[in-house]
């Protein structure tokens, strides 16, 4: 099977679009697309985050942290192994007024799962942008 056929039946850009658009990780389907040693590195963080539960972890604090977020898929690009999405997020500030920010994931699937994600954007001008920190 091709790497394009493979990848129609795992993760693809429009699952991270379809996810990112109103994320909801009390729908247990979300970490279907997960390996269970997936791997996500988020910037300002000296250690990666190890395993299905950690990363899910970090997903629903950056939740709690920041309710409103979401994201849009501005551009994609697939290789075959690794996917990259250029997204701008989209969340209201601690005055209540809509900001944007951009950045990239360069997320590497083998078998259909996610079994790295390299998360790229300025942690410190989208902190100063929502007035709150990001600390996981």
């Amino acid at each position: 099977m091709s790497a394009t056929a493979e990848r129609a039946e795992g993760f693809t850009a429009e699952t991270f679009a379809a996810f990112w658009s109103n994320p909801d990780l009390s729908d247990p389907s979300g970490a279907s697309n997960l390996a269970e040693d997936v791997v996500g590195y988020w910037p300002g963080d000296e250690e990666p985050v190890r395993g299905r539960d950690a990363y899910l972890a970090a997903l629903v604090e950056l939740l709690e942290r920041v309710p409103d977020l979401t994201l849009s898929v501005a551009e994609s690009a697939d290789n075959g192994e690794n996917l990259f999405i250029r997204w701008v997020a989209h969340a209201k500030n601690a005055e209540g007024k809509r900001i944007e920010h951009t950045g990239v994931d360069r997320i590497k699937i083998e078998n259909g799962k996610v079994v790295e994600n390299r998360i790229f954007f300025d942690r410190t001008e989208f902190e100063r942008k929502l007035g709150r920190s990001l600390d996981l």
